[in-house]
């Protein structure tokens, strides 16, 4: 017999609260309704705060946040723009010299030749960056890519001296004492002067020192013309001859090496022409170095940096005190050369039987040191980048030592020129031109 189940004996949950809230007084219920609603709304502020689509307005109340819209003004995006193209301009102009390439690059120096003849009585050099050719009383200019950017054909035929420095290029016919002065591959200056040219000498501002034998009677002089051929000042000179000369202060100041062979000894003179001074202090001897020879030099603000046959110096151009950087004693040297930035030096390392090559500023801070199985036919030190050429390939190394490459090659050229900024090298054979590009 089944027991009926008394409906009473359960309440509901809801009978039970309404149950609860008949037994609670007015006030009681209001509590309540107040503490859930504010549980509700510290719930509400939870979630939108979690929610970003929510922030607070000035009366504290939340409230949907704005839809916030990111937009690059055009002036912003000029910016970037001229930043991404400098960068990339960086990268594939000066990336090679440390090994970064934007677009490949050959290593077979047959893709990029020049088919020419050469003659012992050419001239080759750089100039604006480019490649220059004197032959058959031409002047050919040629970029990296083999391609002729210049051309200059002279009336009268002769065996010119050229000097170059910048975007200037001075072409002399020294037994007519004639002038040709380019700017930027244009002829600027056809000049005479009254004597007979020795030597001459550029500078960055067009500024040409020209030493020669005036036709007055005068054995050996100086004089300084500017680029319009204007003659800026004279200075009279010994019987010796000018080994190397450099201009300063757009050729204020005039620093130059001459021999010294009329004594027992035998040496070199360093003296410096001051047009500040009075015409009696003009010129000053600076400091003579006996049994030396000089092979180049250059300044660097107050101090000169000169190549002996024994030495590297640095003599202060006021007091004349010299300082030796670089003694070459050591019977294992077999190259040294100088530039603005550092000297290199080439020695055999007789005890591990191979050649070390040292890249060592002038404060004797060593830049870089590159060990070498072989050593090199030759060497060219261009700045940033440096070329060790050998019977049937070519090292490249920068100057922080780092391995560029090699190219191949059948067989020792008979010169070599550097040009646009070190990073292409022109090996010139009988035949044919190669330009090897980095």
């Amino acid at each position: 017999m089944k027991k009926n189940k008394n409906k009473n004996s359960t309440l509901s949950l809801d009978e039970t609260k309404k149950k609860k809230k008949s037994s609670l007084s007015e006030e009681d219920l209001q509590g309540i309704d107040i503490v859930q609603r504010n549980r509700e709304e510290l719930k509400d502020e939870r979630d939108k705060r979690i929610n970003s689509k929510f922030e607070r307005n000035a009366s504290g109340q939340m409230i949907e946040a704005p839809q916030v819209r990111y937009k690059i003004s055009g002036k912003a995006l000029a910016i970037i723009v001229v930043i991404v193209v400098v960068i990339a301009w960086l990268l594939y102009d000066i990336g090679p010299i440390f090994g970064i390439h934007i677009k490949p690059v050959s290593s077979n120096i047959e893709d990029n030749k020049i088919e020419f003849v050469t003659k012992e009585s050419d001239i080759y050099g750089e100039y604006n960056n480019e490649l220059f050719v004197f032959s058959k009383n031409i002047i050919t200019t040629y970029n990296e890519r083999c391609e002729v950017t210049w051309t200059h054909s002279f009336s009268d035929s002769f065996t010119p001296k050229i000097y170059v420095k910048g975007k200037y290029m001075l072409v002399t016919n020294n037994s007519t004492g004639t002038l040709y002065l380019f700017e930027n591959s244009k002829e600027i200056l056809n000049k005479k002067i009254d004597g007979t040219i020795k030597n001459v000498f550029l500078d960055k501002y067009g500024n040409m020192a020209i030493e020669y034998s005036a036709n007055s009677g005068y054995n050996n002089m100086v004089s300084v013309y500017n680029k319009k051929g204007e003659n800026r000042y004279d200075t009279f000179l010994s019987q010796e001859g000018i080994i190397a000369l450099e201009m300063l202060n757009n050729a204020e100041k005039v620093v130059f090496c001459e021999a010294v062979t009329n004594s027992s000894t035998i040496g070199v003179k360093f003296r410096v022409i001051d047009i500040s001074k009075n015409e009696d202090e003009m010129l000053k001897d600076l400091v003579t170095l006996d049994n030396s020879f000089v092979y180049n030099f250059f300044v660097d603000k107050k101090d000169i940096y000169a190549l002996l046959d024994n030495k590297i110096v640095k003599i202060d151009i006021n007091s004349g005190d010299v300082e030796t950087i670089k003694e070459f004693n050591d019977t294992s040297l077999m190259y040294v050369s100088i530039n603005k930035d550092y000297f290199t030096t080439l020695d055999r390392n007789i005890e591990n039987n191979n050649y070390v090559v040292d890249n060592v500023g002038y404060s004797q801070n060593r830049v870089a040191q590159t060990t070498l199985e072989l050593p090199p036919k030759s060497m060219i030190i261009s700045g940033f980048v440096n070329y060790f050429i050998y019977q049937d390939h070519i090292q490249i190394y920068n100057k922080w030592g780092v391995d560029l490459g090699s190219r191949e090659i059948s067989f020792t050229p008979k010169k070599a020129i550097t040009f646009n900024h070190g990073k292409s090298l022109a090996l010139i054979y009988t035949n044919k031109i190669y330009i090897v590009n980095l």
